[in-house]
């Protein structure tokens, strides 16, 4: 049985001074690393998930998608969605949590 590394909890550049790596350049090493696929974690938001579902889809891989929040209790928990209905809970979740009045979609289209 051959066992298959997945990375799934990569940030990108829109982590602010978590990361430096855009969408499309993670994407892409994950295709160079051989990977059948990847999960974008952005802390607090979802903000590099369109782009890094488009490059990977380009590329031939799995995006798995989801955030990295930060609670009351000044912790991080990565959560990943696992369909379209979890994808705009999860988008719920962040608008609440900033504030924010915008909604992301397309990507379990």
């Amino acid at each position: 049985m051959t066992e298959t590394y997945i990375e799934l909890h990569a940030r990108s550049a829109f982590s602010f001074l978590q990361s430096a790596s855009l969408p499309e350049e993670l994407a892409q090493t994950a295709v160079d690393l051989g990977y059948p696929a990847m999960a974008l974690l952005d802390r607090d938001g979802v903000y590099g998930a369109p782009r890094f579902h488009l490059a990977a889809k380009k590329a031939g891989i799995r995006a798995h998608i989801g955030a990295e929040i930060t609670c009351t209790d000044g912790f991080q928990y990565p959560l990943l969605v696992e369909s379209r209905t979890g994808y705009q809970n999860l988008c719920r979740l962040v608008c609440e949590q900033g504030g924010h009045d915008w909604f992301l979609e397309g990507i379990y289209d």
